[in-house]
């Protein structure tokens, strides 16, 4: 019997790294959504994470229309939204007064003029995406600091020759250490959190985790645990 191809549609190493580390056989292929989507508000989080992972699997589909495909989005939430202003405010006066940097990352030092580095507020909370560059990385740590976020993942599951397009979706909730400025710079210098919503890693070596509720896995970009069961129930595992 030939086992069932299955696809991530995700360039991202963590997700690779999970699904290799549970032992699935899969192949990564680039999902094309170019633009992503940035969270607004409108509905759930939990909704968005999961029709953001169906469209990205959806977007390679017709080029296996016979493969499983998975697909994955997280959304980093901040809901307590009274200290938001309070938190930039300080962080920027507080930066004025440090060095910049002269290593290979060089990291600008936050200004009033960057007011279009601040998070995508939304109806149900902040919505911290991808950083744009070290200002932006700066400005979400600065409010992460001390704080408390939740963390919603997405993820589907299609098959476009089976008609077959499942999502499940899971939460974490996660505080950041406190952390001060430096602690802040030399985290965006080390790990350079460009390419992960809300500016961190849970995994990273420079760990600033003071604490996780839920699952670490589906903190770092995939809810293992609800892809699981869908992989079984179609014998893929």
């Amino acid at each position: 019997m030939i086992k069932p191809c299955i696809i991530l549609a995700s360039s991202s190493p963590r997700r690779s790294d999970i699904l290799k580390e549970y032992k699935i056989d899969f192949i990564a292929a680039e999902h094309k959504i170019i633009n992503e989507p940035e969270y607004s508000g409108d509905i759930e989080p939990f909704e968005f994470a999961e029709n953001l992972a169906l469209d990205k699997a959806k977007s390679i589909e017709n080029r296996y229309p016979d493969c499983f495909i998975i697909g994955s989005d997280t959304v980093v939430i901040f809901d307590d939204l009274s200290d938001t202003i309070a938190h930039y405010s300080s962080a920027s006066s507080a930066s004025s007064c440090l060095p910049p940097f002269s290593s290979t990352v060089n990291l600008p030092l936050l200004s009033s003029a960057a007011s279009d580095t601040l998070p995508q507020r939304a109806n149900r909370g902040l919505s911290l995406g991808k950083p744009k560059d070290a200002v932006s990385a700066f400005n979400m740590l600065s409010m992460l600091s001390g704080n408390a976020h939740n963390v919603y993942t997405g993820v589907a599951l299609i098959n476009k020759n089976m008609r077959l397009y499942e999502s499940a979706y899971d939460k974490t909730e996660v505080k950041i250490k406190k952390l001060s400025d430096e602690e802040i710079y030399g985290y965006i210098r080390e790990s350079k959190p460009f390419d992960k919503a809300g500016a961190y890693g849970i995994q990273d070596s420079q760990n600033i985790v003071e604490s996780y509720s839920g699952s670490y896995k589906n903190a770092e970009g995939l809810c293992i645990e609800k892809l699981i069961p869908l992989l079984k129930r179609y014998n893929l595992i």
